[in-house]
């Protein structure tokens, strides 16, 4: 399951079309939308500029900082009732920080995402020089019985993004945009003017075909504000939520792998025993709610969890505890979903409780041995890689391990998914647009439909001559190929996703403070 915890602000892309006015000034239209020429000069002299108000994600409400300074450092902070979660930019780097107090560096289209709010939230659509980026007229359109002016914008001239200006008035209102295989549309409105410059008020974010929604309302803006500069940069791995064994360098956890998952003996708060499945494809550790019902444990808030197929809305609590054999972690915040149709019992009859995700695996350098059924967790303070291993560096994907594959040659981004039981996933737009149905061999249909959260789906199977990843060579495997366009299968990022029974050829490390993976030699 992929936690989505980024934050989409003024992205858009929108299906209409017009004639351009060949006459039209587009640069006194983007002036009239921020105030006027005086306005124009406050911003182009502005040092900082910080603001405050209260947001709702999904009904549930909290506050929000924001700091901006020139030319390209963004700070996005939202804490609802102390389920926080921060994104930012220092000129550079896109990072985040999680509900547990994890900061990770984003790429892809995360990192884009921060990037095109940073264009805007910089101004850049003004005065160039600030962030890479372009902008055209698109002419004129009608929606809901006004007339609005379409620009298009190119923010470091990746994406483009479409927004509608009130014709009469000149100020920004909507934004349709896209997040993956997601549409988002945003709108702006309660203008005010604060010490020169004209300032949305109220900004309201809806995506469809996923269960997120956020409204956003400024009750400060603080032009050329003092602050910290440091926020901008991110900040180093905290250990103090963790016990590893003292004087220990590593510890073995036996785990039994059955029907294509690695299932680990978990206690929750000290006192409830469950099975959970290990999981890289997850962003945070999810419980499922009939193993841990007895706990009562306090709600945190809600967040949409994108499954193979679809989302779903998961119901976010805290912890006291999570031990997986001699460690343990403190002060968590995990997800709950009801997931009893996932598995069963454990082996010693434990009942299914989830899957360890993120939150697990990114404290500690982790090898899976599947021959032998064991994990050995290394502690992180003095970890040195074991020899004669292939390395293979990753990015994260909504917090996922990705990598870069090739599938018959064609270079594409997998993430790697403990949780898939199967072995490589191709997502459909990856197969659709390489035509592989016609370059893979013995294609059939699936006898049973790939499931997880957000339901299962049907789909087909069929052989690939070769499929590589780093100096990794495998030869005549078997593919799978989903028919979704919803959720991870219907990824326009992602051609693919990399499972355990791929995995399970080999002997490997997860890395994740190195950011990379190390296949060994199986036993």
């Amino acid at each position: 399951m992929k936690i989505i915890t980024r934050l989409v602000f003024l992205a858009g892309f929108l299906l209409v079309t017009t004639v351009a006015g060949s006459e039209f000034n587009l640069d006194s239209l983007l002036v009239k939308s921020v105030g006027g020429p005086g306005a124009a000069d406050i911003i182009s002299n502005m040092t900082t500029y910080k603001t405050t108000g209260t947001v709702s994600l999904n009904g549930q409400p909290g506050s929000f900082v924001e700091y901006f300074a020139p030319p390209n450092r963004s700070y996005l902070k939202i804490d609802l009732m102390g389920f926080i979660m921060v994104q930012a930019y220092d000129g550079e780097t896109a990072w985040q920080m999680d509900q547990n107090g994890q900061a990770l560096e984003l790429d892809g289209f995360e990192k884009r995402e921060i990037q095109k709010g940073l264009y805007f939230n910089s101004f850049a659509y003004l005065f160039p020089n600030r962030v890479p980026g372009g902008r055209a007229y698109l002419g004129t359109t009608v929606r809901d019985g006004r007339d609005y002016h379409r620009v298009a914008f190119y923010p470091f001239f990746l994406d483009t993004i479409e927004t509608l200006f009130d014709i009469e008035t000149g100020r920004r209102h909507l934004t349709l945009g896209r997040l993956d295989e997601l549409e988002t549309s945003t709108v702006d409105s309660d203008f005010r003017m604060i010490d020169g410059v004209l300032w949305p008020f109220h900004s309201h974010m809806e995506t469809i075909g996923a269960p997120l929604a956020m409204a956003m309302v400024y009750d400060s803006v603080i032009i050329n504000a003092d602050f910290d500069p440091s926020i901008f940069e991110m900040p180093g791995k905290d250990r103090s939520d963790f016990h590893f064994p003292a004087g220990a360098k590593q510890v073995s956890i036996p785990f039994a792998f059955e029907a294509g998952h690695i299932k680990l003996p978990v206690i929750i708060n000290g006192t409830t025993k469950v099975w959970l499945i290990l999981d890289s494809g997850a962003s945070a550790n999810i419980f499922n709610v009939p193993a841990i019902e007895s706990l009562e444990l306090e709600e945190a808030g809600t967040l949409p969890a994108k499954g193979i197929g679809a989302y779903e809305e998961v119901k976010m609590v805290r912890t006291d505890s999570v031990s997986i054999g001699s460690l343990t972690l403190y002060d968590q915040i995990a997800g709950t979903l009801d997931m009893d149709y996932i598995s069963g019992p454990g082996p010693d009859g434990r009942p299914f409780g989830g899957v360890l995700g993120f939150d697990f695996l990114s404290r500690f350098p982790i090898l899976v041995n599947y021959a032998d059924s064991t994990l050995t967790v290394y502690n992180p303070d003095d970890f040195v890689a074991p020899d004669s291993g292939s390395e293979i560096e990753f990015t994260y994907t909504m917090k996922i391990p990705t990598v870069r594959g090739e599938l018959l040659g064609i270079p594409g981004d997998f993430v790697v998914d403990l949780g898939n039981a199967f072995g490589l996933v191709v997502h459909q737009r990856f197969a659709q647009e390489h035509n592989l149905l016609e370059k893979l061999s013995d294609v059939r249909d699936n006898p049973t439909s790939i499931g997880g959260v957000g339901g299962s789906i049907g789909g087909k199977n069929a052989f690939a001559a070769s499929f590589k990843i780093g100096e990794v060579l495998m030869q005549s495997i078997r593919v799978l190929l989903p028919e979704s366009s919803a959720g991870l299968a219907g990824s326009q990022e992602l051609a693919g996703n990399i499972g355990n029974r791929m995995l399970a050829n080999f002997k490997v490390l997860f890395d994740y403070a190195g950011g990379r993976i190390i296949l060994y030699p199986a036993d």
